[in-house]
């Protein structure tokens, strides 16, 4: 028990759909007066440009959504590591507390982002894994939310030296933690219009841990029956089911390192790996990112896929209750995919990260004319 304890003080101290709709008369208004400048009711929002390709998605960001005439007001941070450590600077920490939305580019540091989740008590992120059309992949089409903990389980970065050549990690699931989460999902579902929630657990192996996940799913799913359909799975199940039958998923909810296993694998089959939007849930306010990597080998030359950080935006849009715009952001960037042959290198085309983000801004400007 010292141990452990020793441990969580070190780290806490080291952490400190129809197009009409789009384009109805209302939306066409609102969009000119953006334009003419009528509108005043910008909204600001934490820019972190993030290491490696970050600052050139991020740049795709603002130049799709200049292109929308979003009223926002960006607060830009090209540094997203302290000076003498690879903690997030107080700067950074400051505008997101007083905007309480931000969205960024990767960053390769786990200190990093195991400091910003527990400044901000991120205890969810949330995948929208949604097939592109126009992206031949074998997996058909299919429509699915995966939440993940971030705080607990096996990340939740408890880890020691037990003795020379031992190490030890250990998953942690609090019943106040689950509970969180189980209520943020089926909450998350009620409000989006979902209809099932399925849970991924190793309750069979980790009778402790996963099973206090599990109860915590369980009662929440209780409160809601008839509502939302629950069923719960193995995680092996779950995973097969998603690669097999991808269209018969709706919301699932895990763990953290399974729901990171899961996000990756769904990820890849929208086409490539890194173009899957998310964000980070806390009541603090929420961060927008689609999980990509730095790709320093591809810095300055041009050829990163902006998929993932422009869909990203459109979910800030949306959280930001800009309804119409984020509708525009994300139709900008799905009609490429069907209506051009304009695609990145990692989609087996040869466009270039500004010849893809200058396709979108033309498809939203057409729409808005």
């Amino acid at each position: 028990m010292n141990i452990l304890r020793k441990v969580r003080v070190g780290q806490l101290r080291s952490t400190t759909a129809a197009a009409s709709k789009w384009f109805s008369d209302l939306a066409k208004s609102q969009w000119k007066a953006r334009a003419e400048g009528k509108d005043k009711g910008n909204r600001k929002v934490t820019m972190i440009n993030g290491e490696g390709v970050g600052p050139e998605v991020m740049c795709a960001v603002r130049q799709v959504l200049d292109a929308a005439k979003a009223p926002i007001d960006w607060e830009i941070f090209e540094e997203c590591k302290s000076p003498d450590n690879e903690n997030v600077p107080a700067p950074i920490l400051e505008s997101l507390g007083r905007n309480k939305v931000g969205i960024k580019g990767p960053v390769s540091s786990r200190q990093w982002q195991r400091h910003i989740r527990k400044a901000f008590e991120q205890f969810a992120y949330v995948s929208i894994i949604k097939s592109l059309k126009g992206v031949d992949t074998p997996f058909g089409e299919f429509d699915v939310v995966m939440v993940r903990d971030q705080m607990e389980g096996d990340y939740s970065g408890i880890e020691h030296k037990v003795v020379p050549g031992v190490m030890q990690t250990i998953k942690v699931s609090t019943t106040a933690g689950a509970q969180r989460i189980a209520k943020f999902v089926f909450d998350y579902a009620i409000q989006n219009k979902r209809s099932k929630v399925s849970v991924a657990h190793k309750a069979n192996i980790m009778r402790m841990t996963d099973g206090n996940f599990l109860d915590a799913v369980h009662e929440e799913a209780n409160k809601h029956a008839g509502k939302v359909l629950f069923e719960e799975h193995y995680l092996d199940t779950v995973i097969t089911n998603l690669l097999m039958k991808p269209c018969q998923n709706d919301v699932v909810v895990s763990s953290s390192m399974y729901g990171d296993v899961m996000r990756v694998v769904m990820g890849a089959m929208m086409g490539a790996p890194g173009i899957t939007p998310g964000y980070s849930v806390s009541v603090l306010g929420h961060v927008f990112e689609c999980r990509t990597k730095v790709y320093c080998e591809l810095v300055g030359k041009d050829q990163v896929n902006p998929t993932g950080s422009l869909l990203s935006a459109a979910l800030m849009l949306r959280h930001l209750k800009l309804y119409d715009l984020a509708d525009l952001v994300e139709c900008g960037v799905r009609s490429v995919f069907t209506d051009t042959d304009i695609r990145t290198k990692d989609l087996g085309g040869s466009a270039s990260c500004s010849e893809f983000v200058e396709a979108v801004c033309d498809q939203i400007k057409s729409r808005m004319s």
